[in-house]
């Protein structure tokens, strides 16, 4: 029995579905049990819990023989104090985790999280690492992933509209996008085979390191526009029209404290890239799966 916490997510629902393909018993662990309907369809036992509730979570947890332990990444435009939030939702998993005796966990995390400061809503999962691999008695593994694939899908309304896409990274700058579905797939696949003890830490960096000049042209490939281009915006910019699109004080300076992280490489991959940190989905095959799909359907008015 596998424990999914945020099964409703990109990763964890990813990583159930690993699991139930290769005949493993799951239970999948959300807010809204509806919205895990169809994993129950395929079989797994579904668990209504709200992350930050450490009693519903210990009951979900008890009896496993792993838990994918997630602080859902969901930046609430309007949530005051985003880190305060993760703090809540990771202390309720450790002690989840410490109360029903649980001995193996595979953790989301990311780039950067070595660092304690300086790294926006990284720092959250910093101190998600440094909290759960306190509980004596567990094997954890943190995969610190790279740049989700699907964070592009917030720009198909000005893609669609104008044919441009903004950020505020270099535009040379190489990134290693990593798709949401592969790293699910590599936690339920490192949850059912267990084969590390301790503490460990594994990066996952996608199928290649690719820049957002090169992620704008294939694009462009994609969707059949020659006029497709990337413009980089300055941070005081991209803070701006955080605060303007009704994204909260915090969240906007914690979005701003990332992206300059990365373009200082503050952020960045520090294991070798090998066959285990690398994940198969290229941004060619996301962007033909997933980006220009709804790009040619999505509504001139959509705004990420």
């Amino acid at each position: 029995m596998f424990v999914i916490t945020g099964a409703s997510g990109r990763t964890g629902r990813a990583a159930a579905e690993h699991l139930l393909a290769a005949g493993h018993r799951v239970r999948a662990v959300g807010r809204s049990a509806q919205r895990l309907a169809d994993l129950a369809a395929r079989g797994a036992e579904v668990c209504e819990a709200d992350p930050a509730d450490p009693v519903a979570l210990t009951d979900a947890f008890r009896g496993a023989d792993g838990v994918y332990a997630v602080i859902q990444p969901n930046y609430l435009p309007d949530h005051p104090d985003f880190g305060a939030f993760q703090d809540q939702v990771a202390a309720s998993l450790t002690e989840a985790v410490a109360e029903s005796g649980v001995t193996r966990v595979v953790g989301l995390s990311s780039w950067g999280a070595q660092h304690a400061d300086g790294t926006g809503p990284v720092k959250g999962l910093h101190r998600f690492e440094q909290r759960l691999s306190a509980v004596p008695g567990v094997d954890t593994l943190w995969l610190r992933a790279g740049y989700f694939m699907e964070n592009l899908l917030d720009h198909l309304g000005t893609a669609r509209t104008h044919h441009r896409i903004s950020a505020p990274f270099e535009p040379g700058l190489p990134l290693p996008f990593v798709c949401t579905r592969d790293v699910g797939a590599r936690a339920g696949e490192l949850l059912a085979t267990g084969d590390w003890h301790g503490t460990e830490i594994l990066e996952l960096q996608g199928e290649r390191d690719v820049s957002m000049r090169e992620a704008v042209d294939v694009i462009a490939e994609a969707v059949g526009a020659d006029d497709f281009t990337y413009e980089r915006t300055s941070l005081a910019d991209f803070h701006a029209g955080l605060l303007a699109a009704g994204v909260s004080a915090d969240v906007a300076a914690m979005m701003a404290e990332a992206g300059e992280a990365i373009n200082a490489r503050h952020i960045r991959m520090r294991q070798p890239r090998t066959a285990r940190t690398s994940t198969p989905t290229s941004i060619e095959r996301f962007v033909a799966d997933e980006f220009a799909p709804r790009f040619r359907t999505a509504h001139p008015a959509e705004a990420g």
